[in-house]
């Protein structure tokens, strides 16, 4: 889809666009579809409808791919249209800054939960929460500050909804990560052998859990080893795991654990235990409740541990239409309103937070001409 618009939007989608049967595209009413073609020989069949509005705008809908849309946008750009970023229409139509930048998150969202919580945010339930608590700061500062702690923690999940989530497979070699990877994944990604060694690099899948989108990293078996490869390997494994989110120990139940096991279990104290190989005859039983036992040959517990995994990443999901902070300026401004709040400094708290609310100009207003906008841009 590419949408036109500005003072003269309809005059050059009119020259560009040539109508199979009837009058000029200028002369159809709003809201009519009109079949035509457009760009250079001949061009693209295209559906153009004139959308009604002073001035009107015209999108067009082509067909998909890199080749069809440029045809497009070519024959709008020589009919003196000035191409614009995605993100230039989003804050044309968009009513404020936090929308505009929800629509913009919203069209790279990698899952439909993710969608479902930036659209939340796209139709006002961040902007909800800030004018809230702007009436409460005068107020109420100690119930505003528990709010605001609480939108804080909502950010956690907030700055994830694009990016995902990290999650890291880390274990001594041979304990069947790479197996694991795949049986989580749900096709063969990783390369799967029962050389110790086998990986020697970080394999990574997009994945999501429970909805919630997640880097999933398949890493080297972590050990001592002259193999100057292997050893590249294992350092990038490291640098990985302390990167992440989580960390998933994976250990092998169907032999003793080892001075290895233990060392990755003690480096990542806090990470989610599996107890892999539960096909297998047992050489020793889970210590505790949270080890969870599966058979990533097998696929027994891969659903129990995918669950784990979400709750690890999200404890306290928000309940639908909470407003969640998702943009890095948005953590910036309520961390300097809870430092206000703290401080008594209820005036410059409020402050804080009304540059939730600020307004962007119209993008539309600030340059003469018109504009075309394809959706294969980037921004």
């Amino acid at each position: 889809m590419v949408r036109v618009w500005g003072p003269r939007a309809l005059e050059v989608a009119d020259s560009a666009f040539r109508p199979v049967r009837g009058e000029r595209l200028a002369r159809t009413d709003p809201g009519r579809p009109r079949v035509g073609r457009m760009g250079v020989g001949l061009g693209d069949e295209v559906v153009a409808v004139v959308v009604e509005g002073d001035p009107p705008e015209v999108e067009i809908q082509c067909h998909g791919g890199p080749s069809p849309v440029a045809l497009v946008v070519e024959a709008l750009v020589a009919a003196g249209a000035e191409r614009r970023q995605p993100v230039a229409w989003i804050r044309h139509v968009a009513r404020s800054r936090i929308a505009a930048e929800a629509e913009v998150d919203l069209a790279r969202a990698p899952t439909v939960r993710s969608a479902e919580v930036l659209l939340d945010q796209s139709q006002g339930a961040l902007e909800a929460d800030a004018r809230r608590l702007i009436a409460l700061a005068r107020d109420d500062p100690s119930a505003t500050l528990d709010e605001v702690e609480a939108l804080l923690r909502r950010a956690r999940v907030g700055l994830r909804l694009v990016s995902g989530w990290r999650v890291v497979l880390a274990g001594r070699p041979n304990v069947g990560k790479s197996r694991l990877l795949n049986a989580l994944a749900g096709f063969n990604r990783a390369l799967v052998d029962p050389t110790p060694g086998t990986t020697r690099d970080v394999v990574a899948v997009r994945t999501a859990f429970d909805g919630w989108p997640v880097e999933l990293a398949d890493t080297a078996g972590l050990r001592t080893s002259e193999d100057a490869i292997e050893a590249t390997g294992i350092a990038r494994a490291r640098t990985r795991q302390a990167e992440a989110d989580l960390v998933v120990v994976v250990l092998d139940r169907s032999e003793p654990l080892t001075h290895a096991d233990r060392e990755v279990i003690e480096a990542f104290s806090g990470g989610l235990i599996v107890a892999n190989k539960a096909d297998l005859p047992p050489s020793w039983e889970p210590w505790a409740p949270q080890v969870l036992s599966i058979s990533a040959q097998r696929g027994d517990g891969i659903e129990a541990l995918a669950a784990a995994v979400a709750h690890r990443l999200v404890p306290e999901p928000q309940p639908p239409g909470a407003g969640v902070p998702f943009r890095s300026a948005h953590v910036r401004w309520l961390y300097e309103a809870r430092g206000a709040l703290n401080a008594g400094a209820v005036d410059a708290a409020t402050r804080r937070l009304s540059e939730f609310l600020a307004h962007l100009p119209d993008p539309s207003r600030a340059h003469h001409g018109h504009r075309s906008e394809g959706e294969d841009d980037s921004d």
